[in-house]
């Protein structure tokens, strides 16, 4: 299982990595104290920050797993509102 460390690295990546997948995410946010929820549409994610309860939400990526670009942007700004990143 990789580091909380390593896994930060790769998705602050310029440019942004093409290959981060929802199971890397899972684990990165999940070592960042947040905890996975469902709800919403059918492929939506969805993360909780335990202490700031600020939320993350998105349709997950298909047909692969992998991020886009775009949602890279969403979790980087969510990562440095919760004082992951600076």
């Amino acid at each position: 299982m990789p580091k909380k460390e390593d896994l930060l690295d790769k998705i602050s990546r310029k440019p942004s990595p093409n290959n981060f997948t929802t199971r890397e995410l899972d684990t990165l946010l999940g070592k960042c104290n947040c905890d996975k929820f469902s709800g919403g549409r059918g492929s939506s994610i969805a993360y909780c920050h335990r202490e700031t309860k600020q939320t993350l939400q998105f349709d997950g990526p298909h047909p692969g797993n992998e991020l886009y670009r775009y949602q890279i942007k969403m979790v980087l700004k969510f990562l440095k509102d919760i004082g992951e990143i600076d």
